[in-house]
């Protein structure tokens, strides 16, 4: 499914093309990816969590990089800052717990407990587009292995974005241009 090889190809043309990595998140991810985990680090962390990732992301982290160069600002390490962070410490089930949506959910920005985190367990957080707005990973529950944004920030509520890791990844790195 993934070829390292392609990948690192078109990192290097795109950031052959924009030196000065002035387009969208460049000058985050610089057109780079972190080295892939070892299959160890994996388990341990699912093992920790209680999940097993889905197999496009799982596969992505061995075989490609562990975050980096990716859309918007590119996406996070899988056990590193800000995705840690973004994980509730005082929910220790939180990705064990079924991500709770299968539809758009949008109540009023001032409904009780909008912002609360319940309405993402199950979800990895491996991206951000800027101002708030996250894309998550649904872990566990009917959506997994859907990727969805959560734009409460923008009181937009959270959505599905009708597809998986692979083929928004791959959108992503078909149809960038660096300038």
């Amino acid at each position: 499914m993934w070829n390292r090889d392609q990948i690192l190809t078109r990192l290097a043309e795109l950031r052959g093309a924009d030196p000065d990595l002035q387009a969208f998140g460049a000058d985050t991810h610089q057109y780079r990816l972190n080295p892939p985990l070892p299959e160890a680090d994996l388990v341990s962390f699912e093992t920790r969590h209680g999940i097993r990732l889905p197999g496009e992301y799982r596969d992505f982290l061995q075989q490609i990089g562990n975050g980096g160069a990716g859309p918007y600002y590119g996406l996070f390490p899988l056990d590193g800052y800000p995705a840690r962070d973004a994980l509730p410490s005082e929910h220790p089930n939180f990705l064990r717990t079924p991500f709770p949506h299968t539809r758009s959910w949008n109540p009023p920005y001032d409904t009780p407990g909008y912002e609360d985190d319940d309405h993402t367990t199950g979800s990895l957080p491996i991206s951000h587009e800027g101002c708030g707005y996250i894309v998550r990973l649904v872990v566990t529950g009917p959506e997994r292995g859907n990727l969805w944004q959560d734009a409460r920030c923008s009181d937009a509520g959270i959505h599905p974005l009708c597809t998986s890791f692979h083929p928004w990844y791959n959108a992503w790195l078909t149809t960038r241009r660096a300038t």
